[in-house]
């Protein structure tokens, strides 16, 4: 998995055949990115302004929290995708869009949540994350070559939308199950 990872963020094109490795792969790379995303010190600092008994989120349901995120995100992403990219018979269903899009964000985003969870500010990050939309789409256009990376972004940016509902949702239940877990109330968090 690891050489067409490189490959892809070097913005090489390169076919389905590319991404015939196992899945556990993937499902190992999607976990990683969401283990660093937990690592990310804002994640559990308490602002200034918060009330009496807040405490600070305990570094392991940051760690929980930032990998069902990630698997949530990953998911509905390649969900959109999927729809997106057989519309107008641009895409036949055949090859491993699955391993395509892990590959493509192994790179990236382990270097971005990395550099996130060394405490780099996100406005600095904005240039790497808009470079992974472009990994994206690009290999998405590589391996499926009706489709044209200006469609592949607009897939990309498609597929944000359901992510951060369905992502904001999937948070406010795991607030609610870690306050109910540590006994603190959450308008207390």
């Amino acid at each position: 998995m690891l050489a067409p990872a490189i490959s892809l963020f070097l913005l090489k094109k390169l076919p389905f055949s590319h991404f015939t490795f196992p899945r556990w792969q993937s499902m190992l790379a999607i976990t990683l990115i969401g283990i660093l995303m937990g690592f990310d010190p804002r994640a559990r600092v308490v602002p200034p302004d918060a009330p009496p008994g807040m405490t600070a989120m305990p570094l392991w349901a940051a760690v929980v929290f930032g990998v069902l995120t990630i698997w949530v995100g990953f998911l509905v992403i390649l969900g959109v995708l999927r729809w997106w990219m057989k519309r107008g018979g641009r895409w036949d269903g055949q090859g491993d869009l699955f391993n395509l899009v892990a590959a493509s964000w192994l790179v990236v985003d382990v270097l971005g949540a990395g550099l996130v969870a060394m405490g780099v500010p996100f406005l600095w990050m904005l240039p790497l994350w808009l470079y992974s939309v472009w990994v994206g789409a690009n290999a998405l256009s590589g391996a499926i070559p009706k489709a044209s990376l200006g469609y592949s972004i607009g897939g990309i940016a498609i597929s944000i939308i359901p992510t951060i509902i369905v992502s904001g949702l999937v948070m406010g239940v795991l607030g609610f199950a870690l306050a109910v877990l540590t006994g603190v109330p959450p308008a207390a968090r």
